[in-house]
């Protein structure tokens, strides 16, 4: 990985995941397909047909595989994002039928809290990475910090308990940093008025010196 003009987002919540990826892939999709690691609790796959909630940050992943509404899907250019094949979603442990029914059927790769506290998430990262780079030209990384546990990452508007901690998740990251494929990320979900004594804006700040 090279850090030159090497995208990094950090915003609030995960609707801006649609405008990030569409600015990257526009930029190198000439050179061909890029891959994503959607590092989350949620599965973020919802449509305006299914979502219960309507809220925009439970609809971002599908935007990007194309499922949505046009203004959002089509944001950046009439394209599909990413290829399903080419996406793997990391930390999974709330989410609602209709979506996991939608990834199901596109054949996303889900990698749900259980199985990475069965094999580890070494092993999760390391079976994402082979995935998302497979196909594509690169690939770039969406984590959004309720992922973590909210014992770990408090500064969060939609926490879920049973999540990773930064003693799982910080060492593995030098995987992607020593990728030459990893080439770009965001860091989404941060509400500081959610935090405590600025705990998830540390764990940002080791997460940053881990990846950069």
């Amino acid at each position: 990985m090279s850090t030159e003009n090497f995208p990094c987002v950090i915003g609030g919540d995960h609707s801006i995941a649609v405008g990030t990826w569409s600015g990257v892939t526009s930029v190198l999709k000439v050179a061909g397909d890029l891959g994503l690691i959607w590092f989350d609790a949620h599965m973020d796959a919802h449509t305006p047909k299914t979502t219960p909630s309507f809220a925009y940050h439970g609809m971002p992943l599908a935007c990007l595989l194309g499922h949505g509404d046009k203004e959002l899907t089509e944001l950046g250019g009439a394209y599909t994002k990413f290829k399903p094949q080419n996406v793997v979603l990391i930390g999974v442990r709330s989410y609602e039928e209709a979506e996991q029914n939608l990834l199901q059927k596109l054949g996303v790769r889900i990698f749900y809290t259980d199985e990475i506290k069965e094999i580890g998430f070494k092993e999760a990262l390391k079976e994402a990475i082979r995935l998302v780079s497979k196909e594509t030209i690169g690939f770039g990384l969406s984590m959004d910090l309720d992922g973590f546990d909210p014992s770990v990452a408090p500064g969060v508007g939609t926490p879920v308990t049973g999540g990773l901690t930064a003693e799982e998740v910080l060492p593995c990251l030098h995987l992607l940093k020593d990728n030459s494929k990893f080439v770009a990320m965001e860091i989404t979900e941060y509400n500081p008025h959610l935090d405590n004594q600025l705990q998830t804006a540390h764990l940002i700040h080791k997460i940053l010196r881990e990846l950069l």
